[in-house]
């Protein structure tokens, strides 16, 4: 019988320790999704990104290259045919940048553009936390 009662130990331990790394929403029910883009001199990139219901959105400038230190348009909005319909945005976002706040379930998208800064090309990173 002990052989048995440590082996239900055991299966109880591994389920709960595997349960919490199956979670691909993280812990707090956030999802993140990293973008990947290129944004030209007077050009701009957009990414879209769905969000399955009500909660609050977190938007961040990680990365800027190989002019890491000017600025860039950086926004969050609704997509159209034509881009994406920004409804928070800023025209001086450098690295670091954060856009928040609440949504609602829905499709969205987030857009790097230029604001007269870019030379050539600048490649980017920016993540979205949302729920």
């Amino acid at each position: 019988m002990r052989y048995s009662f440590a082996s239900a130990i055991l299966a109880v331990a591994l389920t709960a320790v595997l349960g919490g790394c199956r979670n691909p929403a993280g812990a707090n029910g956030t999802t993140t999704d990293t973008f990947n883009g290129t944004v030209t001199s007077t050009g701009f990139d957009s990414h879209s990104f769905t969000v399955s219901k009500t909660g609050d959105v977190v938007a961040t400038l990680t990365a800027l290259s190989p002019q890491t230190t000017i600025t860039v348009g950086f926004g969050l909005g609704q997509p159209t045919s034509t881009g994406c319909s920004l409804y928070s945005y800023s025209e001086s976002a450098r690295i670091g940048t954060v856009l928040s706040g609440t949504i609602d379930a829905g499709t969205y998208c987030v857009t790097v553009y230029d604001v007269g800064n870019i030379q050539g090309s600048d490649t980017y990173t920016l993540t979205v936390m949302h729920p």
